[in-house]
């Protein structure tokens, strides 16, 4: 039995029951930090590395997110969308996360690509609790106003804009993210991954065996929230992602910074010095029935959220809403 073995405990177990165990990650984040911590589970990562990133996305990622990891995986090994349609609608469109060309590339290769899909993983999961503690934070420095009585006008804003109130109420913080605010933010930054690295793959002539001309044209010009087939909320939160990504990068905000030094386009996120993260993995919700006031319950993560029916009511003129 050798040093490494000793002090890797998974080491002595039978590799039958590695793999099993290692298929119970919870999360993506910790299958990395699984494989990383334990030699032996390393190992079985590298041997079956795309039977085994199935099996945990399967469970742990909820599926709009997980096809967005699995267009990223695909494109990892040169494998694109056929066109910009099919791209805009990645996430709405069922696929198998490994394709047969894929299992056949070679164990070497299959892990590498799925050791560097967790990575993204891990960075995509740091940004996302980043711009969620960032924005909870702006939240808490809000003076808004305690309602006495809406004020006369045609439409909810005027009423509220001319509401009579007073300047008492404080923010109270919560605490962290609920789980369906979290994957939210997690699956806008997978959108915003997988833009970066499909527009790359555009600029870098990648995509002129598959696309067409004026497809390769588009996607250059496109905007991450333009780019997708989506609703317009989730069209805001992408804007949110984007929002903290270029204040982070161009210095506005200070408690991290974005270094360039991957080739997949997302930056890393690093927090400076003094400032410790705060990256736990929350847990669903679970609600009796007609008990999830504010649809934090799992069911409601592709929905409407409330907060953008009161942002639709506050920025418009129509009378009707």
């Amino acid at each position: 039995m050798t040093a490494n073995t000793e002090q890797d405990a998974f080491g002595r177990l039978p590799e039958e029951l590695r793999i099993k165990i290692i298929k119970l990650s919870p999360d993506p984040f910790s299958l990395r930090s699984l494989a990383h911590a334990s030699p032996a589970m390393g190992r079985v990562l590298d041997r079956y590395p795309l039977e085994i990133v199935e099996v945990v996305l399967e469970v742990t990622v909820p599926l709009q997110t997980r096809r967005l990891m699995g267009a990223v995986l695909k494109a990892r090994f040169s494998g694109f969308p056929v066109s910009l349609s099919e791209a805009q609608t990645v996430a709405k469109t069922d696929s198998t996360m490994a394709t047969d060309e894929m299992r056949s590339s070679g164990q070497d290769r299959a892990a590498a690509a799925v050791r560097s899909l967790l990575a993204s993983a891990a960075n995509v999961h740091a940004w996302s609790h980043t711009c969620l503690e960032h924005l909870i934070r702006k939240s808490m420095e809000l003076r808004p106003s305690t309602l006495i009585k809406n004020g006369p006008g045609r439409t909810p804003r005027e009423k509220f804009e001319n509401a009579e109130s007073r300047k008492d109420y404080m923010p109270q913080y919560t605490g962290p993210p609920s789980w369906v605010e979290e994957q939210r933010m997690i699956k806008s930054f997978w959108r915003l991954q997988f833009f970066l690295e499909l527009q790359s793959a555009g600029n870098k002539g990648r995509l002129g065996t598959h696309w067409l001309g004026q497809e390769v044209e588009a996607l250059s010009k496109s905007s991450p929230d333009g780019f997708y087939d989506a609703f317009d909320f989730e069209r805001e939160q992408i804007l949110t992602a984007c929002d903290f990504l270029g204040a982070v990068t161009s210095g506005t905000i200070t408690s991290v910074e974005a270094v360039h030094d991957n080739a997949y386009n997302l930056p890393t996120i690093r927090w400076v010095k003094g400032v410790v993260s705060r990256c736990s993995c929350a847990e669903p919700l679970l609600f009796e029935r007609n008990k999830d006031t504010f649809s934090q319950g799992p069911e409601n993560l592709d929905d409407r959220p409330w907060a953008y029916y009161f942002y639709l009511a506050m920025s418009s003129n129509d009378t009707w809403i």
